[in-house]
């Protein structure tokens, strides 16, 4: 009999449970999908060092559909081109990569039993609620809701773009809280999403975009993503020992909605602290709640921003080489990489008041 219950087969859900079972612990994951990986709603965008953390697991390489070089990002109407020479990213099937990581778990050792909703019948003293933005594991043990959320719509279609390695960003007051996307997968397809932060209206952003790139799309795929951590993710409770991590701890990017390499790391931790739920909870806080904190910064600094705001912006990066910088520091995932002291001088000429304040 399982001594530890994981409740939700993604990423970090079996992550949890290899570290866990790692630490001499029994695990039982419960799946309410009949696999892995379906239905598909993350787009697959991973940076090359978040596929790092991967190597221990699985091989990501076989899971590769395109690699990204760069982005060129419209500030409503101004448009800021960042470059690299080499791979920053990967686009890759996330169904066949979560899938892989749940195969990965069950060779370890835990056993996967889908098609099984939990709502109070846990099977285990030892809960991780691996479970999603609307996390029943949460719910069930009163944990600290989660207030932001973003809305997404998104459609794997025919499109073809000049530049095969460059993913399209769009930001403007009519994409609020959130932006627009294009990823390539190919020469031929790419993905188209957008997104919104609740309560505005996803489907407005979602006919704006396709108005400005002149395309139809029919029956895009809909997902929630939580953009704020909780404000607890751990707890001892009734004699149990409760644990949530990944989209269901609120564990993403507030910039980009992105879940998995801090999903992931995070999974790590607590597979490790299964019987030590608050030291789980101090300690990925320690090691990443600066970073959390930081894209949660940038997204509400973006998020004041109209339209004329937007595109006084772009400019201004532009005028300043501000894609030099970011192509030599930029990180798609921990924004305290990108602050170094070259930094100050792009920022005395682009944010407002910087230049008064230093004198």
């Amino acid at each position: 009999m399982a001594n530890v219950h994981v409740v939700g087969a993604g990423p970090a859900g079996s992550i949890t449970a290899i570290n866990a079972i790692k630490s001499n612990h029994s695990v039982l994951i419960s799946e309410e999908h009949p696999t892995a990986g379906i239905p598909q709603n993350c787009s697959g965008l991973f940076s090359l060092e978040g596929l790092k953390i991967l190597k221990k697991y699985v091989d990501h390489n076989k899971f590769v559909i395109n690699r990204i070089n760069g982005t060129d990002i419209y500030l409503n109407d101004v448009l800021f081109k960042i470059r690299r020479k080499e791979a920053v990213a990967c686009v890759c099937s996330r169904a066949k990569l979560d899938n892989a990581l749940a195969d990965k778990a069950e060779k370890e050792g835990a056993k996967i039993v889908y098609g099984e909703r939990i709502k109070d019948n846990f099977k285990a003293n030892n809960i991780i609620g691996a479970d999603g933005a609307n996390s029943t594991v949460a719910s069930n043990f009163d944990f600290p809701r989660i207030n932001r959320f973003v809305a997404t719509l998104q459609k794997t279609m025919d499109y073809r773009k000049e530049e095969n390695g460059v993913v399209d960003v769009f930001l403007s007051s009519k994409i609020p809280g959130f932006f627009g996307w294009i990823i390539p997968h190919n020469e031929e397809k790419a993905e188209i999403g957008v997104g919104v932060e609740l309560p505005n209206n996803v489907r407005d952003a979602w006919n704006y975009l396709l108005k400005i790139k002149k395309i139809e799309a029919e029956n895009p795929s809909a997902s929630i993503i939580p953009v704020e951590t909780r404000k607890r993710a751990g707890k001892e409770i009734c004699g149990k020992n409760v644990i949530l991590v990944g989209d269901a701890a609120g564990q993403t990017k507030a910039t980009t909605g992105g879940g998995f390499l801090f999903g992931a790391l995070c999974a790590e931790i607590a597979g490790r602290d299964v019987l030590r739920p608050k030291w789980y909870d101090l300690e990925w806080r320690a090691r990443f709640g600066h970073e959390f904190m930081l894209h949660r910064k940038i997204r509400d600094h973006l998020n004041c921003m109209n339209d004329s705001r937007l595109a006084e912006l772009g400019e201004k990066l532009n005028k300043m080489n501000f894609n030099g910088y970011l192509e030599k520091h930029g990180d798609m995932d921990k924004p305290s990489k990108i602050i170094k002291p070259e930094i100050l001088k792009y920022l005395i000429n682009i944010v407002p008041g910087f230049n008064a304040r230093q004198q």
